[in-house]
């Protein structure tokens, strides 16, 4: 999905490049991308500075770069360019330019790869003005916002997850509108799960665990994180009697707790809890990773407690 997307906008749109061609390694199947658009590809030096600089600067020349920066921890290197440049440009242009780049990073935990190689950067960049951040989490969310992303004029943050490479689903043949709006992948009425990325598979197999408990849950997918789908969010939570909000991000300025606080500010009765990564560096061991990162076992049981069945 994610190629077909990526090779429809570059066929469509000249102005595309891809500054680096790591969305094609590692954790992924082949799919052909670099092999179709190798004239479109830039090899730069291994400079993760320098590669978000070039995407900038191209950006503000008039070309729509994907500059993809691997594993999450590695744009830490060109934190100025994606957090106090591109987003700002436009602004202090008063218009006049703008900076289309799209990062591309591999965010949250892919087992066994160690504390700094498992971060999830979005929970600090959503505090970013002008930056968009999506964060798909099928097939069809990836179709859809891959296309959003080459048709924005502020930059774009695509967070990606490495176990994911093996995700299925349906594909329409029209990509969707999905900026800003969240949808329901799994409808019942006694909790609702609310997360993004990766993530949600875990929500959804946590509902298949409340079910066997006689819980009906819905599961809502964010898919961006900015603009976040707020009002569809308060929507749902008022029409659940619970609601979990899952991330993979610590707690602390997680996309989850900002919006725990939008559901205070509009709803103070509802029911609502926080199931997010601990407040720990991700551990090697598999066994325990488990107990820092949002487990489906966690997830149930937390929406049981709530729920107070357990």
């Amino acid at each position: 999905a994610r190629a077909r997307a990526l090779s429809r906008e570059i066929d469509a749109d000249p102005r595309i490049v891809l500054v680096r061609g790591y969305l094609s390694l590692p954790f992924n199947p082949p799919d052909g991308l670099l092999e179709r658009h190798a004239d479109r590809v830039l090899w730069p030096p291994i400079s993760e500075m320098a590669a978000a600089g070039f995407g900038v600067g191209a950006a503000m020349a008039g070309l729509r770069p994907l500059v993809p920066l691997g594993t999450a921890s590695f744009m830490f290197y060109a934190w100025p360019q994606i957090a106090n440049e591109a987003p700002n440009i436009r602004y202090l242009s008063g218009g006049r330019v703008s900076a289309p780049v799209v990062f591309h990073i591999m965010a949250g935990s892919r087992r066994s790869s160690g504390a700094q190689h498992e971060h999830t950067p979005q929970a600090m960049l959503q505090n970013v003005p002008g930056l968009h951040i999506y964060a798909p989490g099928t097939p069809a969310d990836v179709d859809a916002l891959v296309h959003a992303a080459f048709h924005r004029d502020d930059p774009v943050l695509w967070v990606d997850h490495v176990l994911l490479a093996d995700a299925q689903g349906p594909v329409p043949d029209e990509p969707a509108d999905a900026v800003g709006r969240a949808e329901l992948l799994r409808d019942g009425g006694d909790v609702l799960l609310v997360g993004y990325s990766y993530l949600l598979r875990r929500a959804l197999a946590a509902a298949d665990l409340l079910e066997a408990e006689g819980v009906r849950a819905s599961v809502l997918n964010l898919r961006t994180i900015a603009p976040l789908p707020a009002r569809d969010v308060l929507d749902a939570v008022g029409d659940h009697p619970a609601t979990v909000f899952v991330d993979e991000s610590r707690a602390a300025g997680s996309t989850a707790s900002h919006l725990m606080a939008l559901v205070a500010e509009e709803s103070p009765r509802a029911s609502v809890r926080l199931v997010c990564t601990r407040d720990a560096p991700a551990p090697y061991a598999v066994e325990l990773l488990d107990e820092v990162v949002p487990t489906a076992e966690r997830i149930s049981s937390e929406a049981l407690a709530l729920l107070g069945r357990r």
